[in-house]
């Protein structure tokens, strides 16, 4: 019911127009500027998320204490080496 009051009152009334202080395409260049905008500080902020992460990828690897030739997934299980000695 409610629904039926609310159309009829939407469609009962004038609708009046705006006057702008701006045409039209000055209305869209702005638009099209602020798209724009958003738009680079997005690229800007995943470029400078890029840099950083490839900047020193030397520091998240730690560097081996000794270098033994033996790749570092094998373990020695049978005759572990003592360094108390």
């Amino acid at each position: 019911m409610y629904e039926k009051i609310i159309i009829a009152l939407l469609l009962s009334e004038q609708r009046k127009q705006i006057d702008h202080l701006f045409s039209e395409p000055v209305i869209i260049g702005i638009i099209l500027s602020v798209i724009a905008v958003i738009d680079g500080t997005i690229l800007l902020i995943s470029s400078c998320i890029c840099r950083l992460r490839k900047r020193n990828p030397s520091a998240a690897q730690p560097s081996p204490t000794h270098d033994t030739g033996v790749p570092l997934s094998s373990v020695e299980t049978e005759n572990p080496e003592r360094s108390d000695e």
